[in-house]
């Protein structure tokens, strides 16, 4: 009955709204600012702890301010060091909230990422996650870590080995002796649109008859080869960018610094852009053609030997293909989903994963796909009841990437539980404990305070029609039918009241619809609530607005309504009075309860994946 759209979409405009906003108010200020819900700014800094609370401390004034629902600390942090490159995974646990990351591996039991929040490694149980995907808008065309040097995939002159030190990534990272050393590399397949990324570390040493550069070998229609080269080191002063049979390129000076620093070269038919660190080292006119070649190497550019001790050091390179993303995708809840490029689909039981690639049962088969071939996983929704967790509720994000990119802001909701110099620690009921850097911090917002359990974070579409004409569609884009089942346990029933938290989409509601409140109020196209067999309540009567975009709303549930062991909520649908299976569209997006914080409340059974039927 409403205009369909998609929660994801959503959760990414909302991000990026949020980094503008809170860029330009934590910019202003220098530092933190609390925004209080009735509009006030306020500079200082968050403090507390769990024992004694959390308050913002206000700058210069010697007071503290409590962390009202409704409010936000906004923080001036500038995200990771420059050099860090942008995490190739997403880690999607619920509506609005992923984590990005390098992965490790994938199996049945959990997603194993190598460095999430503050690069400390993490492990999400996989009946939690919703999806892992790579960086929207692109996909993995070639990387190597440089553990070994692999002769089946690059060529080599001179002596090129690998090194314990220095390195960012793995144990080991590529050394290339000055004098004339190098590896080759001919891309299994061409990339037009993308971008190269190679962490590279300068000593800071000089050598006027001696350099290092990165060559990347753009083909023109002729077929001929149309490089461009990146210095980075030993005769100059500082990088420099050459492309004599290429695209015409404006290069300015950049000062050696030393360390380990990111190259970043990004390239399609109109424009190639060259950056140390994010800073701009040469742009101009897109190549004449795809990528097909990099080559790492040294040379000698005078006469003098080079001193044996003298070599560059890289690590981490990785090239991504750029892509459009699929449309008019199906789902199918009850299976995992393999998306390829293009929007071809593979639907089966993922198995494994790890960062080369992904290996999928189809119809009794295994096959395995590298990451060039595959954007996402998608995992089959089931009801997984998350660990419960308590107190100062808040909605955090921050930069995973250096820059102002809105992909690279990742988001999270769970309990405050302390506040250090050098981060804000949240426990979140799907990926446990996040220690958040403050510098990478953009957001902390106020919600209530309560226990949470959370039952079900993936997003459900009820209703009956598919929407195959819309723009924008529910997630997923066929409806899943007129009930929806979630299944949870409790060890024992909560002492006082309990409420049913839900974020929904697309409901209509007794107050916010022109066209259908008069028959939402005699009962038609309603979802209704049973709790373990009982009537309580519908979505419809708590539901103010439009409801255009992803809102949250609560339904207290009456004394009696929870008992020890299993519990069941139904949502079922009520269509139109003359026509009983014209039923209203909408999304159900997570399910959650949520307990009084300051009374003891009901223990969960422990926290695992559990199926709830449906018709």
């Amino acid at each position: 009955m409403s205009t369909l759209t998609i929660a994801s979409k959503w959760a990414t405009c909302a991000i990026g709204i949020l980094i503008l906003l809170a860029g330009a108010v934590g910019a202003a200020v220098g530092g933190e600012t609390l925004a209080t819900a009735d509009g006030r700014r306020v500079a200082g800094r968050l403090v507390g702890d769990g024992a004694g609370g959390f308050r913002f401390a206000t700058e210069g004034k010697g007071e503290t301010l409590p962390l009202a629902e409704g409010s936000a600390v906004l923080f001036g942090g500038n995200g990771p060091e420059p050099g860090r490159v942008a995490p190739p995974f997403r880690v999607v646990l619920g509506p609005g909230q992923r984590l990005s990351a390098r992965l490790k591996g994938l199996d049945g039991e959990a997603v194993r990422l190598d460095d999430g929040p503050g690069g400390k490694p993490l492990v999400i149980p996989r009946a939690g996650v919703s999806a892992l995907v790579q960086r929207p808008g692109e996909v993995l065309a070639f990387q190597d870590g440089f553990e070994s040097v692999d002769g089946a995939r690059w060529s080599q002159v001179g002596e090129p080995v690998v090194a314990e030190e220095p390195r960012v990534e793995g144990a080991k990272a590529l050394r290339l002796p000055a004098g004339g050393s190098g590896l080759t590399c001919r891309l299994a397949e061409p990339v037009a649109s993308g971008r190269l990324e190679l962490a590279f570390h300068d000593d800071g040493r000089r050598h006027a008859d001696q350099r290092w550069f990165v060559d990347l070998s753009f083909r023109d229609p002729s077929g001929e080869p149309a490089p461009v080269r990146v210095v980075l080191g030993w005769e100059a002063d500082g990088p420099a960018v050459e492309s004599p049979h290429g695209p015409a390129l404006v290069v300015q000076g950049l000062d050696r610094k030393g360390g380990w620093h990111r190259l970043a070269v990004r390239f399609d038919a109109d424009r190639l852009d060259v950056a140390v660190d994010g800073i701009e080292l040469a742009h101009g006119n897109g190549p004449a053609g795809p990528l097909v070649e990099v080559r790492l190497a040294t040379e000698a550019v005078g006469k003098e030997p080079a001193p044996a001790s003298l070599a560059a050091h890289l690590d981490d390179l990785r090239i991504t293909r750029r892509v459009e993303a699929a449309t008019n995708v199906q789902v199918e809840p009850g299976s995992d989903e393999v998306r390829l490029l293009g929007g071809d689909q593979l639907f089966g039981e993922v198995r494994r994963a790890d960062a080369s690639g992904v290996t999928v049962l189809v119809l009794g088969r295994e096959l395995t796909l590298p990451w060039s071939a595959a954007s996402g996983l998608y995992f089959r929704r089931r009801p997984a009841q998350a660990a419960m967790v308590e107190g100062q509720l808040v909605r955090v994000s921050w930069r995973a990437a250096p820059g102002g990119d809105p992909r690279d802001v990742d988001q999270a909701e769970g309990a405050l539980v302390a506040v250090g110099d050098a981060d804000v620690t949240v426990a979140t009921p799907r990926a446990g404990t996040l220690a958040i850097p403050r510098g990478q911090l953009i957001e902390l917002r106020v919600l209530n305070r309560a226990r949470r359990l959370v039952l079900d974070s993936n997003a459900h579409h009820l209703g009956n029609d598919p929407g195959d004409a819309e723009p924008d569609r529910l997630d997923p884009p066929q409806p899943e039918g007129r009930t929806l089942e979630v299944p949870f346990d409790l060890a024992a029933t909560p002492p006082g009241a309990a409420t049913l938290v839900l974020d929904v989409v697309q409901v209509e509601g007794e107050e916010g619809s022109d066209r259908f409140a008069d028959l939402v109020k005699k009962g038609e196209l309603r979802t209704n609530v049973v709790a373990n067999g009982k009537p309580i309540d519908s979505l419809n009567r708590h539901v103010r607005s439009a409801n255009k975009t992803p809102e949250r709303i609560r339904i207290p549930l009456p004394a009696g309504a929870l008992r020890p062991g299993r519990n069941v909520f139904r949502f079922e649908q009520a269509g139109m009075a003359d026509n009983p299976d014209e039923l209203d569209d909408l999304g159900i997006l997570q399910v959650a309860l949520e307990f009084d914080a300051d009374r003891p409340g009901p223990a969960p059974a422990p926290a695992a994946a559990v199926e709830g039927a449906r018709p």
